[in-house]
């Protein structure tokens, strides 16, 4: 019902201002892992964007050749400097994603959980081959600048950071490797991180749209 309400109202919205973008993330695709997203204004400097991206590589060759699947869903509010939807701009946004996959420490800029427990938490995982499964929630800001082109045509490069909450199990192979012989293993283990969660270069496409005062002329 939430979803479905705010689709209603991203979509009267962008009747409204009658500015539609939808953008492919050449960045992610060079790793043939597809991100594509719509931003809708709703102002001459503010917009909202939903993006979704997926990975399908069930060997990956820079984690130790283990699972690299996921999803991920992002909804964010942009401010821009310029009118337009133009040049810096910086949104809230929140997010959320499944994931098999070995977890990428490079991407990590503070792992708390493992600064409470002195440095030596590896997220109840031993290394290897070892990789998790579960879910994730992500809040944080994204930060960006988009160049226009032409009418039609902009580049947008961005990056996102925040903070995440994940939930999962860990594996090697089909069997789960995380309870480290515990006789009453926890349903799901649990991490939390600052961590960088998007990123890239979009290849922006505004859609063609009919000027607003055409709506209101005659014949």
């Amino acid at each position: 019902m939430i979803v479905r309400i705010l689709l209603i109202s991203l979509f009267m919205s962008s009747i409204a201002y009658a500015q539609v973008e939808v953008k492919f993330n050449a960045a992610t695709a060079l790793f043939l892992i597809p991100n594509a997203g719509v931003e809708l204004g709703i102002s001459e400097k503010h917009s909202i964007q939903l993006d979704v991206l997926g990975s399908f590589w069930d060997e990956m060759p820079l984690l130790n050749d283990t699972p690299f699947h996921f999803t991920q869903t992002f909804l964010e509010y942009r401010f821009y400097k310029k009118e337009g939807l133009q040049k810096w701009f910086i949104a809230p946004h929140v997010g959320f994603g499944m994931f098999t996959l070995k977890k990428p420490n490079y991407f990590i800029l503070y792992d708390y959980y493992k600064q409470a427990a002195g440095g030596n938490s590896g997220g109840g995982l031993p290394q290897g081959d070892a990789y998790q499964s579960g879910r994730v929630a992500f809040y944080g800001l994204t930060f960006g600048y988009k160049k226009k082109l032409n009418t039609s045509w902009s580049l947008e490069a961005f990056m996102g950071l925040g903070l995440s909450q994940s939930w999962y199990k860990g594996y090697r192979g089909n069997e789960r490797v995380d309870h480290l012989g515990e006789d009453h293993p926890k349903p799901f283990n649990g991490s939390g991180e600052v961590l960088i969660n998007k990123g890239g270069l979009m290849v922006v496409y505004r859609l063609p749209y009919v000027k607003k005062s055409h709506y209101n002329s005659k014949g």
